[in-house]
């Protein structure tokens, strides 16, 4: 039953003329927006009885911005599907939500980029909840799928080989092991190899590894040989691995971790072998790296501290020395979802594009309004 699952239908956009609005219109100038953290830009409402999870938001190179994001009823449900959307003008207004990506399991945080060759890859991976909570649940597996049209139309997705995924009976927490799952965007690297960050559980059980499998073909294939272990702990589990090129070559990896402190990894030769993970003493969670035009870091992410406030909000940091540390000069609060009713830890998994030099739109979750909602900031307000 697992494997059949695999071969399920995917729904594909209409067209890319359907996504955009309009085929015709050109990418809009003229005054900033205006979202701030107490009156966000709506991104995408989800439709009535759903909410929208998981945004994550790139700059195409037309400069359109394209935004992919779970709805579904509840933060877990079988009915979870990926919506698309795009705006022409820096995030002012936003297209119609389309269906990008759904399957009759739930299909759940996807993550963006786009290619040298104008290709875009979507990755996310899927959940099989029949039977929960009397039963363990079925992560069924990380999935990549392609658009040569900016989002108009997905390809079938191909699944990510990973030494994770097997047959198992064991039972940690609510899963199955045997499983992998995703939540940073791919890595193209300066010869043209692909990475995808992986984090999940291997079937014999133990504490949970993150990973990172190597495509050479343009995404096309995903070889299971192709990975490599970014850390594992002997008493706690790596998550959610996100992956910055730098402008030194090195590859960044900051990992969220079942202890809620997140650590650093790095690489020196492209992916293939990594640095034992040493913790930032960040209380961070769903985390977003975005390298800038300069080569610094804007890090965003779900912050647990209590600092800015109790539940979720997200917060972030500009990293001016990435290659050396992930220290800053200061955090600020970029959005909180309890502007709009009761603090909750179901919001953040932020996301963030460089808009022009200096300025930025991040993307976030508010359960409140249903909805994806964008906040403007710039530099100066990180160094102030």
């Amino acid at each position: 039953m697992r494997r059949l699952l695999r071969r399920a239908t995917v729904t594909l956009v209409a067209s890319t003329a359907a996504l955009a609005g309009t085929s015709t219109a050109a990418i809009a100038t003229g005054p900033p927006p205006t979202g701030t953290p107490t009156n966000p830009v709506v991104v995408a409402r989800a439709e009535s009885g759903k909410r929208a999870f998981f945004g994550d938001m790139i700059r195409l190179r037309d400069g359109r911005l394209l935004v992919a994001y779970r709805e579904s009823v509840a933060h877990i449900d079988q009915d979870g599907r990926i919506m698309v959307v795009q705006s022409r003008d820096r995030g002012r207004t936003w297209s119609t939500p389309q269906v990008a990506i759904d399957t009759p399991i739930d299909d759940r945080d996807p993550k963006l980029m786009q290619m040298r060759d104008g290709t875009v890859l979507m990755n996310f991976f899927r959940t099989d909840w029949t039977g929960y909570p009397g039963r363990p649940v079925t992560l069924v597996g990380t999935f990549v799928a392609r658009s040569t049209d900016l989002g108009g139309t997905w390809s079938t997705p191909t699944e990510v080989g990973t030494a994770m995924e097997g047959p198992s009976d064991v039972v940690v927490g609510a899963y199955y092991a045997g499983h992998a799952a995703t939540h940073g965007p791919i890595l193209q690297l300066r010869n043209g190899d692909l990475l995808v960050p992986l984090y999940g559980r291997l079937p014999e059980g133990g504490t949970g590894p993150a990973t990172v499998v190597r495509s050479t073909d343009g995404g096309h294939t995903w070889p299971a040989e192709n990975e490599s272990v970014i850390g594992r702990a002997d008493t706690f589990d790596f998550q959610e691995p996100n992956l910055s090129l730098l402008r030194d070559g090195s590859i960044l990896s900051v990992l969220r971790t079942s202890i809620n402190i997140a650590y650093l990894s790095r690489s020196y030769d492209g992916g293939r072998s990594w640095t034992t993970p040493v913790s930032t003493g960040l209380p961070a969670s769903s985390h977003h790296q975005l390298v800038l035009h300069n080569g610094d870091v804007l890090f965003t992410y779900g912050d647990l501290s209590g600092t800015f406030g109790p539940g979720r909000p997200t917060v972030g940091r500009l990293l001016e020395h990435p290659e050396r540390n992930i220290d800053a000069e200061r955090d600020i609060l970029v959005y909180d979802a309890a502007v709009h009713g009761p603090a909750t830890t179901d919001q953040a998994n932020p996301s963030s594009v460089e808009l022009r030099p200096n300025r930025y739109l991040t993307i976030t979750s508010d359960p409140h309004l249903a909805a994806i909602v964008g906040v403007y900031t710039e530099r100066r307000d990180y160094l102030r």
